[in-house]
């Protein structure tokens, strides 16, 4: 990990990492929040810092604990820029939280899913997604403005896909499908970064095709954006209102804008 690398990483983290975002991207879940713990409404308490190691980048990936999960910030309504190297805001994720917000298993999970409408250029079609903390209400919102955008826009919403009960290819780490609150978008035409290598810790160039229009779209309603990622997803979007808390959405640095290397 070199200098500018670890500058960037300290940066963000002093900009980004405050659990307050936590009581602001989730209001009727999170009682209290600081450097300590995170308190749900009906007691479950999370540290917000783990023992786990996490120098590395793996260890980073692997081992992610509250804090780390808000580490990086997400640069909502952002322009379509390669984001610097190993710059993930969002992918970095504490699993236990997302399994107490949406079910702790496959089955818990499902007795949360609710089918809503999406709409396509043909008709719509059914997807099944969480109705807790009202993403089933969000998604169903986002298909509908989708739907007034162009034709030539509207065509890489098609193809859409949600709920699946999986891991993420090459790890054991649950997908965000799994949870029901993440939406692939035209997966046979967008970009995905383990096409041009598989290593975490890989050089990569930068793809996309997918219109911002659609983009903002999802952001509005607090959906991340894959494509903000130096492991870019193109068509991956996912719930994530902790990102646009306002103590934690801030533009990133020049430093980003240009690259680290």
């Amino acid at each position: 990990m070199n200098f500018r690398w670890t500058l960037l990483l300290s940066y963000t983290t002093l900009l980004s990492a405050n659990p307050e975002c936590f009581q602001q991207g989730y209001p009727d879940l999170v009682r209290f929040a600081n450097e300590t713990s995170i308190t749900l409404n009906d007691g479950t308490t999370f540290p917000y810092h783990t023992a786990s190691p996490k120098a590395s980048w793996d260890e980073r990936i692997n081992n992610t604990d509250l804090s780390t999960q808000l580490s990086q910030s997400y640069d909502a309504g952002g322009i379509d820029t390669p984001p610097a190297y190993l710059f993930d805001p969002g992918r970095l994720r504490y699993q236990p939280f997302f399994q107490k917000l949406y079910g702790k298993d496959k089955k818990a999970i499902e007795a949360n899913l609710v089918t809503i409408q999406w709409p396509t250029l043909k008709g719509s079609t059914k997807l099944r997604v969480n109705r807790m903390q009202g993403v089933d209400k969000k998604l169903f919102l986002i298909g509908q403005e989708i739907a007034k955008l162009p034709k030539s826009q509207r065509i890489w919403a098609e193809g859409v896909c949600t709920y699946e009960y999986r891991v993420i290819k090459d790890t054991d780490r649950l997908s965000m499908h799994s949870f029901g609150i993440a939406v692939d978008l035209a997966p046979t035409k967008t970009q995905y970064w383990k096409d041009e290598s598989p290593s975490e810790t890989a050089k990569i160039g930068y793809k996309n095709t997918m219109p911002l229009s659609i983009v903002r779209i999802f952001e509005k309603y607090g959906f991340i954006w894959g494509g903000r990622w130096y492991h870019y997803d193109t068509m991956h979007f996912e719930y994530r209102p902790e990102l646009f808390a306002p103590k934690c959405v801030s533009k990133i640095p020049a430093l980003y804008q240009q690259g680290v290397q």
